[in-house]
């Protein structure tokens, strides 16, 4: 690996992690996401021309074959698929392109395949990019937030539309001017790591920085999604954290006692309790904060507070809408409606990512995208039971692949961006070369 594909690829990972949808940056119709997409994969092809590795499978992860690699490729052809679905079906051609574009960052997979590895970029390099991104992240977000809600908070609107010159969509403004901004979901994922290492004993100062801004941007983030994906992410990670340590100990009194007298588990219930307690109030307070509230009076002496949360109203129209759109056609319900395709009026944002899936690919594309997401627990979980020991890193990343990834993504919509399929990549990969540890 020479120094020009290790800069390219720290650019690459930087923009993933704090670039937000990807359009801070165009090059006329082309935005920096898109450059840096396609300049890796013509490095990596100009790797395998220059050393004519064109059947070296350590080199070529084009015909490196195995069940990741089989599975990207069908999911890229279901892809081409989906689209030729779609111009059958009379989608608008220009979302249909719009949304193949969007997923054919799968692509990424065979450079990331080849470069990320121990003795080229590191699971470690990424992840301290991924830390430093994210004490970015919080530091910028709570700053445009609190000035929003003191200094600029009586011409909040002119103060909105400043950014708005910048960032273009990126950042959304709440009525309780906060601010979400999209490469918050990589604040959220540091921040679990950050919180994991504290836990265990191994962390830094970078990681108590972020633990503390990270968790004002959060909250002031008003993204009820974000508290129950923390939740659930450090859920399994407790889970995986006392499989591991209790897998040795036999009898189920022993493993009790054995998992009472552990300072690192117990510490992990504690903080697992006091988030679910507080996920409740966390989701109360955010939509009061996102959504606003209006008084009633049912008579002279009661007033009812009555908040409108029009984001609940949106995903239950998703549902039904897509209810009718699979079972009303037994074609689409296997094959899809193919890109393009209208759910509850809308072409786009559809928060609901399975469900946009099952909608636009069918059965058969949802199945492939499972397929791949059961890969990565699979691969860990079989070099677990072949003597490798899956590292404090390693369980706090799979904790939240399942929190952050799998559960966030029906709520706000990241596995099918490139947002979220750059995690949904490392992950596959990381479990990979976990794997090949074990020579299977």
């Amino acid at each position: 690996m020479n120094k020009f594909e290790k800069i390219l690829l720290t650019i690459f990972f930087i923009e993933i992690f704090v670039g937000g949808g990807g359009r801070l940056i165009d090059f006329g119709f082309l935005s920096i996401r898109q450059v840096l997409f396609i300049g890796l994969i013509l490095t990596f092809i100009y790797r395998i021309i220059n050393e004519k590795a064109y059947f070296n499978k350590e080199i070529n992860t084009f015909i490196r074959f195995n069940p990741i690699t089989i599975g990207i490729y069908m999911l890229l052809g279901w892809f081409i698929i989906s689209a030729v679905i779609g111009f059958f079906n009379g989608n608008p051609p220009s979302i249909i392109v719009m949304d193949f574009l969007r997923v054919s960052f799968f692509a990424a997979f065979f450079p990331l395949a080849y470069y990320v590895s121990e003795d080229r970029f590191s699971k470690r390099q990424i992840i301290t990019l991924l830390k430093c991104s994210s004490l970015f992240i919080a530091i910028f977000t709570v700053l445009i937030a609190l000035l929003g809600k003191t200094i600029f908070g009586a011409n909040f609107e002119l103060y909105k539309e400043f950014w708005k010159q910048f960032m273009n969509d990126d950042l959304l403004f709440r009525k309780s001017h906060s601010v979400f901004y999209k490469s918050q979901f990589y604040l959220l994922l540091g921040w679990i790591i950050s919180l994991n290492d504290i836990l265990t004993k191994r962390y830094s100062k970078m990681d108590i920085f972020i633990i503390l801004l990270g968790a004002i941007s959060i909250f002031w983030s008003d993204t009820r999604g974000f508290s129950i994906a923390l939740m659930v992410s450090v859920f399994m990670i407790l889970i995986i954290e006392v499989k591991i340590f209790t897998d040795p100990i036999k009898g189920l009194t022993n493993k009790m006692k054995a998992m009472s007298r552990n300072p690192q588990i117990i510490k992990q219930i504690i903080v697992l309790l006091a988030i679910t307690i507080s996920v409740p109030f966390l989701y109360q307070y955010m939509t009061m904060e996102r959504f606003g509230q209006s008084t009633t009076s049912s008579n002279s002496e009661v007033n009812n507070e009555e908040i409108e949360d029009t984001s609940v109203g949106a995903r239950v129209e998703f549902l039904l809408d897509s209810k009718d759109i699979l079972l009303g056609n037994p074609i689409a319900f296997i094959f899809g409606e193919g890109y393009g395709t209208s759910i509850a009026g809308r072409l786009e944002g559809i928060e609901m990512s399975f469900l946009d899936i099952w909608v636009e690919q069918g059965a058969v594309g949802l199945s492939i995208w499972l397929f791949l997401c059961l890969l990565v627990i699979y691969n860990y979980y079989q070099a677990y039971k072949l003597g490798v020991k899956i590292k404090t890193i390693d369980r706090s990343l799979l904790g939240a692949f399942i929190g952050v990834l799998l559960l966030l993504t029906n709520i706000n919509p990241f596995i099918n961006n490139p947002i979220g399929i750059t995690f949904f990549l490392l992950m596959l990969i990381f479990s990979l070369n976990i794997k090949k540890v074990t020579g299977k």
